[in-house]
């Protein structure tokens, strides 16, 4: 069984809380769970212990990555699971004349494509002294080559992600989106699940993939403004383990 969780909103929608959720309730009734995410950013100043660890392992991954691949207790190596990771980090404000609108663009400073990491020195000419230390420091860990083009690699990274997730083989495997895009990738699921607080909203596999076929359906919203879900949950503040056995006791059912 295959499940992709989504959000619908672009923040803080709650997916990789549900997701974890998912895991451990269908670990605890015995079944082989995977995961994969397969495109994650990470926010290098609000998540340095991501760039940490990162460090330590000597490949970039995300936070959301960590604690999947730990709640699966997986053996899939995690370049798999995490095909695409990018890290950003905010630009130095005298650099950008205190303009707060540099804020809401991501830039990444470093990115991994499977076991490949590149850096982008027209993104590294706004950074602070010290965090391009940190920069500085990823670029000769990681041994990453310099590019110039984010979106050449990312269409690349999309088809090594579409590659890689086929090689996955467990009796469940949960896959994480990204932000409040309908499918990080073209894959085929048994069961979508779109989350934000308070609610999650389950749709059929094939509904869903009929509804994204249509090019501007793209985000998560606008899927369900044509689909009709199989079934809708109530996720109780801090109880999403509550819901999360509600609905693999209804999958199962199914």
């Amino acid at each position: 069984m295959r499940i992709l969780v989504n959000g619908l909103l672009p923040h803080d929608s709650g997916k990789t809380t549900m997701a974890s959720s998912l895991i451990r309730v269908f670990r605890d009734l015995g079944y082989d769970v995977g995961f994969c995410k397969p495109i994650s950013g990470i926010n290098g100043w609000y998540q340095f212990k991501c760039v940490e660890e990162s460090l330590k392992l000597g490949f970039l991954v995300g936070e959301d990555l960590i604690k999947l691949h730990k709640a699966c207790e997986s053996g899939d190596d995690l370049r798999v699971e995490g095909v695409v990771v990018s890290v950003v980090f905010p630009p130095d404000p005298i650099k950008v004349d205190f303009r707060t609108d540099y804020y809401t663009v991501h830039n990444p400073a470093v990115v991994r494509i499977y076991r490949d990491h590149y850096y982008f020195p027209s993104n590294l000419k706004l950074l602070s002294k010290e965090i391009s230390k940190v920069v500085e420091k990823m670029i000769e860990r990681f041994k990453a080559e310099k590019h110039d083009d984010f979106n050449e690699l990312f269409e690349e990274g999309l088809r090594i992600a579409r590659k890689c997730f086929k090689t996955l083989r467990h009796e469940v495997t949960i896959i994480e989106s990204y932000n409040n895009v309908a499918k990080p990738v073209e894959i085929e699921c048994d069961y979508v699940l779109s989350v934000m607080p308070c609610r999650a909203v389950l749709i059929d596999g094939k509904d869903f993939e009929m509804a994204t076929n249509l090019t501007h359906l793209n985000t998560t919203e606008r899927v369900l403004e044509v689909v009709k879900p199989v079934e809708v949950f109530e996720v109780p503040p801090m109880r999403s383990e509550e819901t999360a056995k509600n609905i693999v006791e209804f999958l199962l059912k199914d």
